[in-house]
């Protein structure tokens, strides 16, 4: 486990973080099945081929590490993960070394920018203004889809459920995008659990650090994640669970023990936790819905290793459901909209699936990859528990 917290005295080890560097590097040279995940391995491969892997350096380590968006399919398709005895872990690697680089360069005013949009319900004009005309500001990419701003946040929206005898507890940790951009997604969420009796509850989270990450501000993604970890631990002790309707928050959260160097509670996808209430009979989901649906799995659920939920959900209340299977859309947050050159190219496939997709619906849990399927398609994909409520109300 890489420490991704600069208090931990081996984060600054640049002797460690160099030597695990070539002992990765080698075992990729010998596989390259990730030749074309990301930018990362044909130039990590082409810096080996030049010179050995016994020969990188920290600077070619800087280079590759920039180039990683963190999507993580690396570590969901690599033949020697944990616990095989290589245990390589190079998405991991790539978020220490990223840290430690960028920590000892320090922060660009549009590093800050990018990690300060989790407060844009505070100042919505401002950050709409911003996202729609301060491009150059920010350094996003011309051609990059625009992130929305809603008028009013998922907090404004939300109305306490409280259920008498619920069939289960829920502390929602909604997210930066349902907070601030698709508030719809929450409040669909809250219709649906409150119909199976989950009372649900909204905590004062705070952003979950993946913005912090992108940019490399390891202090405030050590201060988010003990703040939330607090409540996460709180919220436990009085028999909540904690559930995220987006799969990379949901990542991040999981990711704590090795920011904060402590085990914290494991969060659940919101659609997993609907399977895991109905899988144990305390929920009973009703509906139908005949419709085809094109499904766009997102990359951090692969890597949380729940398969998927919400397609199985899904198809339980009658809908066809193909699951497109193209890769990565690209996007990664601000990653994709600063460089969506590379974006576009990576998630060409999955763009010509949905251009082409004659379903009915289109459907993911990420929104951002969303971005992607809307600019192919002309088409605004729906969240699975979007779906379901549909589905429900034909019950």
């Amino acid at each position: 486990m890489y420490p991704l917290n600069p208090r931990d005295p081996s984060f600054f080890d640049s002797t460690k973080l160099l030597k695990e560097f070539e002992r990765i590097a080698s075992v990729c040279n010998g596989c390259r099945l990730c030749f074309n995940y990301c930018d990362s391995f044909p130039t990590l491969f082409k810096k080996i081929d030049e010179r050995g892997a016994v020969k990188l350096t920290l600077e070619d380590l800087r280079e590759v590490s920039s180039k990683c968006f963190h999507c993580k399919m690396c570590y969901v398709n690599c033949p020697y993960v944990p616990p095989h005895e290589f245990m390589v872990d190079f998405s991991g690697l790539m978020e220490w070394a990223w840290l430690f680089f960028k920590t000892k360069e320090g922060l660009s005013l549009r590093d800050y920018l990018w990690e300060m949009l989790d407060a844009m319900r505070f100042a919505r004009p401002l950050a709409r203004a911003l996202i729609s005309r301060g491009r150059e500001i920010m350094g996003m990419h011309r051609e990059a889809p625009e992130l929305p701003v809603a008028d009013r946040g998922f907090r404004e929206r939300f109305r306490p459920n409280r259920i008498g005898n619920p069939k289960a507890k829920v502390a929602l940790f909604p997210s930066c995008l349902v907070e601030n951009s698709f508030p719809e997604i929450g409040e669909d969420l809250v219709e649906v659990y409150s119909s199976l009796g989950i009372e649900v509850v909204v905590p004062n989270f705070v952003c979950c650090g993946a913005p912090m990450l992108d940019v490399g501000d390891a202090e405030r993604l050590r201060k988010n994640a003990e703040h939330n970890a607090e409540i996460m631990e709180r919220m436990v002790k009085e028999g909540y669970d904690v559930v995220s309707p987006i799969p990379t928050c949901t990542l991040m959260l999981n990711e704590y023990s090795r920011v904060l160097g402590r085990e914290v509670p494991k969060v659940h996808d919101a659609m997993e936790y609907l399977l895991k209430l109905a899988n144990e009979g305390k929920v009973q989901i009703k509906g139908k819905l005949e419709k085809s649906v094109a499904y766009h799995p997102p990359c951090h659920l692969k890597y949380l290793r729940v398969g998927y939920p919400g397609v199985r959900l899904m198809r339980s209340l009658g809908l066809k459901v193909e699951t497109s299977n193209k890769g990565c859309s690209g996007m990664d947050g601000g990653w994709g909209l600063r460089n969506y050159e590379t974006a576009k190219r990576v998630g060409s496939k999955m763009m010509d699936y949905f251009r082409e997709s004659r379903a009915d619906l289109l459907v993911t849990e990420c929104p951002l990859a969303g971005l992607q399927i809307k600019r192919a398609s002309g088409r605004q994909p729906l969240h699975p528990i979007q779906v379901l409520k549909e589905a429900m109300r034909n019950a």
